[in-house]
């Protein structure tokens, strides 16, 4: 089974999973809010951790490189268990619509992470070809 994990500081990641759970119908999607109240985030990731099979597919994503909540995941990469920082809502929702019976392999993900940053952009300086004279 593939199993999803966001998290991030503050509740980032219960609003991405939120909008997930929107998008895409599940409700399967774990999110770890860290530093909202006096919960350990070390217990909350071990505790998930222990609520899967040891042949779980694990997909985690957190907020940001060099973060705290970022370091807490880095003992559970594995190769099956991949973690992916920087998360955006293009990524998220990529990962999530790969089908299941196939497994995620670090191609794959990379791949995705790498078409996903094309979705970040300064749309100031945008232009996508379209004539705006056209409309």
């Amino acid at each position: 089974m593939r199993r999803y994990i966001i998290a991030s500081h503050h509740l980032m990641a219960h609003g991405l999973a939120d909008t997930l759970r929107f998008l895409t119908s599940r409700e399967d999607i774990i999110d770890i809010s860290a530093y909202i109240d006096d919960s350990d985030l070390e217990t909350m990731i071990r505790t998930t951790f222990e609520s899967f099979d040891p042949e779980d597919e694990v997909v985690i994503m957190t907020d940001m490189l060099g973060g705290s909540v970022n370091q807490q995941f880095c003992p559970y990469v594995t190769e099956r268990h991949h973690l992916i920082c920087g998360v955006n809502l293009p990524c998220a929702l990529s990962l999530m619509l790969q089908p299941e019976n196939i497994p995620l392999t670090a191609d794959t993900v990379r791949n995705i992470v790498e078409e996903s940053r094309q979705h970040l952009i300064y749309v100031n300086e945008y232009s996508d070809g379209v004539n705006s004279d056209d409309e």
